[in-house]
C-alpha cells in the first residue's frame, strides 16, 4: 500500500489514542505525529532503491549486494523483513522514546527517571506502535512478490500475507475513506466535549474499518502473483480500471490528476 494511505491510517489511529488517553491539546498533537511517524516509518527499508544507496550506505556496511537485489531478496533488512515485524514496532518505540528522554533532560535539565518520562508519555508511544502495527496490517493485502507477504513475526522465517486483493498503488477508494475517517475525527477531536467525542470517533473509526474490509475484499480482479510477473502493467491497468468503476469518472478523474501531481508514487 502506498506512503500516503500508511501515514493517514497511523493518523487515524493516533486520533482514538488521544480521544481516551489525552485532554490536553498540545499532547494529544503530539500523539497524532506520532501516528504518522509510525505509519510511514515501516517503508525506511525501501532506502535500498535510492539511487544512492550503493555508494552510502552500501559502503558504508560493507554489503556484497546492490541496492536493487537487497530490495527484492530475503535478508533481514530487506523490504518486507525486520522493519516490517512488530520486534521492530516495539524496539523502535523503545528508541525514540529513549532519544526523547534524552532530549527532553537536556532541554529542561531535570532528573526525572526514563521509567516515569515513559509513564507520563505512554499514549505517544501507544500511538507510534499503532500507527506501525496498521502499516504491517495495510501491506498484507497486496500481492505476495518475492518476498510472500511481511515478516510480522520476525526473527521467523514465515512471512504473512501477500494475498493480492488489492493493487500495491491507486486504491483511492481505501485513501478517501481512511482521510475522511481523519479529517472527522480530528475536527471531532478538538471541537468536541470529550464524553461525547470518544464515542463518535470510536464509531466513526470502526465503521472506517469495516468499509475498508469490505472494499479490499471485493475486488472483481485478483491481483496475487509470486517472484516477478510479467503481467505487472497489465494488473496496473485493471487496478485504475477497477477504482474509475468504483469511485465514478469524475472523482476517479480528481484522483489521478491529484496522483499525478504528488512527488511520491500514490
Amino acid at each position: 500500500m502506498d506512503l500516503l494511505t500508511h501515514i493517514c491510517s497511523g493518523i487515524a489511529s493516533a486520533t482514538v489514542i488521544a480521544a481516551f488517553a489525552e485532554k490536553q491539546p498540545a499532547k494529544r498533537w503530539k500523539i497524532l505525529v506520532a501516528g504518522a511517524i509510525g505509519g510511514a516509518f515501516p517503508d525506511i527499508d525501501a532506502i535500498s532503491m535510492w539511487s544512492r544507496f550503493d555508494a552510502t550506505f552500501g559502503r558504508l556496511f560493507g554489503l556484497n549486494h546492490s541496492g536493487k537485489v537487497i530490495y527484492g531478496e530475503k535478508f533481514w533488512y530487506s523490504h518486507h523483513a525486520f522493519f516490517h515485524s512488530i520486534i521492530a514496532a516495539l524496539l523502535f518505540a523503545v528508541v525514540f522514546g529513549l532519544l526523547a528522554y534524552i532530549i527532553y533532560k537536556i532541554k529542561h535539565k531535570t532528573t526525572i527517571s526514563f521509567f516515569l518520562y515513559c509513564k507520563k508519555n505512554i499514549s505517544i508511544g501507544i500511538a507510534f506502535i499503532a500507527g506501525y502495527v496498521l502499516h504491517l496490517l495495510g501491506d498484507m493485502p497486496t500481492p505476495a512478490s518475492a518476498w510472500g507477504g511481511v515478516s510480522l513475526f520476525w526473527p521467523t522465517d514465515n512471512y504473512i500475507g501477500g494475498s493480492g486483493k488489492i493493487w500495491w498503488w491507486n486504491n483511492y477508494d481505501i485513501f478517501l475513506l481512511i482521510v475522511l475517517c481523519t479529517v472527522i475525527n480530528i475536527v471531532l477531536l478538538f471541537a468536541l466535549k470529550k464524553r461525547i467525542q470518544k464515542t463518535m470517533i470510536a464509531l466513526i473509526s470502526a465503521l472506517t474499518i469495516l468499509l475498508v474490509v469490505i472494499q479490499i475484499n471485493t475486488r472483481k480482479y485478483d491481483y496475487a502473483y509470486s517472484g516477478h510477473t510479467s503481467h505487472y502493467a497489465e494488473m496496473e491497468r485493471h487496478s485504475k480500471e477497477e477504482q474509475k468503476r468504483i469511485l465514478g469518472k469524475p472523482l476517479y478523474s480528481a484522483m489521478e490528476w491529484v496522483d499525478k501531481h504528488l512527488p511520491v508514487q500514490f
